[in-house]
This record gives C-alpha cells, sequence and structure tokens, in this order.
C-alpha cells in the first residue's frame, strides 16, 4: 500500500487544486508526475513556512497597490486639463487629441498612468470641454475634464 504525501501545488492542477494549496496525493503519483514536471513540490516545514511568506509578501503588495490606485484617484478625480492645440479658422483641430496625448499630459502633471487607462471613445475633434475617464488597477476610477483651446 502507497503511503500518501502532502504537496504544495506550483501550479494549478485541473483535478486536484489550485497553485499554492497543500494536497493530499499518493507517493507514486507526487513522485512520477507532480516532481518531475515541476507542478508540486513536498510540503516540508520549511516549504509550508516559504509558501505562507510569500502570500503575505503578495497580501501586502496588493494592499499597497489598492491604496496608492485610491491615492491617485482622490488626486485625478475633478481634476482639469488644459490643452492647446492648432486649429483651423473653422474651428477644427489640425491633429485630433488622442488619449495618448492627454496621457503624456496627464504624466506632465505629475499622474503616473498609462495611456490604455484614458477611455477614450473616440479621439477629440474640437475645442472645448470633454470629459474624460481614467481607469486605475483595482477598480478605481477618475474623471478628468479636458479643456482643449486654440494655440
Amino acid at each position: 500500500m502507497s503511503a500518501d504525501m502532502k504537496v504544495i501545488l506550483m501550479s494549478d492542477v485541473k483535478t486536484l487544486g489550485r497553485r499554492g494549496e497543500i494536497v493530499d496525493v499518493s507517493d507514486g503519483y507526487a513522485r512520477n508526475f507532480l516532481f518531475p514536471q515541476n507542478l508540486g513540490i513536498q510540503a516540508t516545514a520549511d516549504a509550508v513556512r516559504r509558501l505562507r511568506e510569500q502570500e503575505a509578501s503578495a497580501q501586502r503588495k496588493v494592499k499597497k497597490g489598492m491604496k496608492q490606485a485610491a491615492d491617485l484617484a482622490k488626486k485625478l478625480d475633478g481634476f482639469e486639463l488644459t490643452l492647446k492645440e492648432k486649429v483651423s479658422e473653422g474651428g477644427k483641430l489640425y491633429a485630433a487629441v488622442t488619449a495618448k496625448a492627454i496621457c503624456k499630459a496627464l504624466r506632465k502633471a505629475k499622474f503616473e498612468i498609462e495611456e490604455d487607462m484614458v477611455e477614450l471613445a473616440h479621439p477629440i475633434k474640437e475645442t472645448g470641454e470633454q470629459t474624460v475617464t481614467v481607469s486605475l488597477p483595482h477598480g478605481f476610477e477618475a474623471t478628468v475634464t479636458v479643456s482643449i483651446e486654440a494655440a
């Protein structure tokens, strides 16, 4: 009769469980399948301690990221951004204002955001004010007013 062995899963295994879980498997299954494919390691006291430390560290990173995103959302919400663009005599912009241009201007204003965070349905092609949503990590959002003026 084969003895059971406690194994920490290093990857999701369809029939066993998710990454980081400690599961009981037969000795042979662990040695012949899980270990050779780096899907699991033996759940020694040291390995379990390292796993718990990694989980705690990951949770701290997530909390820190959430706090940073919340702070950024608070600072960014209601921010008014003014862009001066070249305009034709008919009042149309020569070059449309894109999410990339808005991101660049917000970065210049000391906001750490990425271009894909700026939600712009279509590029802005005329002067005036427009409300733009900035989607931040962890589900936070901020609304920015973009004013386009003739240069």
